[in-house]
């Protein structure tokens, strides 16, 4: 494998991209593998290839969506009984935001998310937005780390990369319980109303 990731960042730019297109449906390669050792070389091109590698991951999120689309749904018919399955939609469309997003900015690979979000028959405009907002947040905030610290910035990701998770996983939380208090409150005033 590490001959590999050394000859896709020997191929800079054009390495960036196919990690981070094909790591959204099929390979085992993060895009962060390739993207800080390239932001690091030339930090003020940092953000423009946290730009790319968002863009090209979004995009490679199409065939993962499609994938799942295609073949998750009838899998998932063979192995859920049919009781559950609306269920498990209804929760799906109602979260799926939140968890796409959880999803794009963790270190697990997206393309569980894509074909996942395919299967469920995620709204496709939704899934995108929101993966562009995750993948975004998470390889635009690593070329902004580079770009402005420069070395230390490696720092900051080899040594607090635990606790970054936990600080986004913890702002997530609060953002999913606001945003759950916030529904039950309009429910009850609109159950008062009638």
């Amino acid at each position: 494998m590490e001959g590999i990731i050394s000859i896709l960042i020997g191929w800079g730019l054009a390495g960036l991209v196919l990690v981070s297109f094909t790591e959204s449906f099929c390979s085992p390669i993060l895009p962060d593998i390739l993207l800080i050792p390239l932001a690091m070389a030339k930090p003020e091109h940092a953000i423009y290839y946290g730009c790319v590698a968002t863009v090209a991951s979004v995009i490679g999120g199409f065939i993962g969506y499609g994938i799942g689309n295609k073949i998750g749904l009838p899998a998932a018919r063979k192995m859920i009984p049919a009781k559950y399955e609306a269920r498990i939609h209804e929760f799906a469309e109602n979260n799926a935001k939140w968890v796409i997003f959880l999803a794009a900015i963790s270190p697990i690979p997206y393309k569980f998310v894509s074909i996942t979000a395919g299967a469920l028959r995620i709204n496709l405009p939704l899934f995108v937005g929101v993966s562009l907002i995750g993948r975004g947040k998470r390889f635009l905030l690593e070329g902004i780390l580079i770009y402005y610290y420069g070395p230390k910035a490696e720092h900051i990701f080899t040594q607090h990369t635990n606790e970054l998770m936990a600080i986004s996983a913890a702002v997530v939380v609060i953002i999913l319980a606001g945003a759950y208090f916030a529904r039950q409150l309009k429910r009850n005033c609109i159950q008062e109303r009638e």
